[in-house]
């Protein structure tokens, strides 16, 4: 590994919120992580969602759309990658964490 980079955002819904944010990349070989690093329900009830995913990277191999369960992927020449945190009555912090190997 030659180098990391780190994003954080907060959302916070009520009844309901998706947050989407594209980061761009320098097309280095890449593992991208995403994780929830704290949700709290924020309405009287106790039901409440949060969700965090990588929807599309960008790479060498091409444009690919991912389900909302995708939390990391390595590519090789990634040059884009767009993630998404959802909540429903909460309020939530998540993270994208980049690890470059060229």
């Amino acid at each position: 590994m030659v180098g990391q980079q780190e994003y954080s955002w907060w959302a916070w819904g009520s009844p309901a919120y998706i947050y989407q944010a594209t980061v761009q990349i320098d097309d280095r070989d890449t593992m991208a992580e995403v994780a929830l690093g704290r949700a709290n329900f924020v309405d009287d009830g106790e039901n409440f969602y949060t969700a965090i995913s990588i929807l599309q990277v960008i790479s060498a191999k091409g444009t690919e759309n991912f389900s909302d369960t995708t939390l990391a992927v390595w590519r090789q020449g990634m040059t884009s990658l767009s993630m998404q945190i959802t909540v429903i009555s909460a309020f939530a912090y998540g993270r994208l964490m980049l690890n470059y190997w060229s």
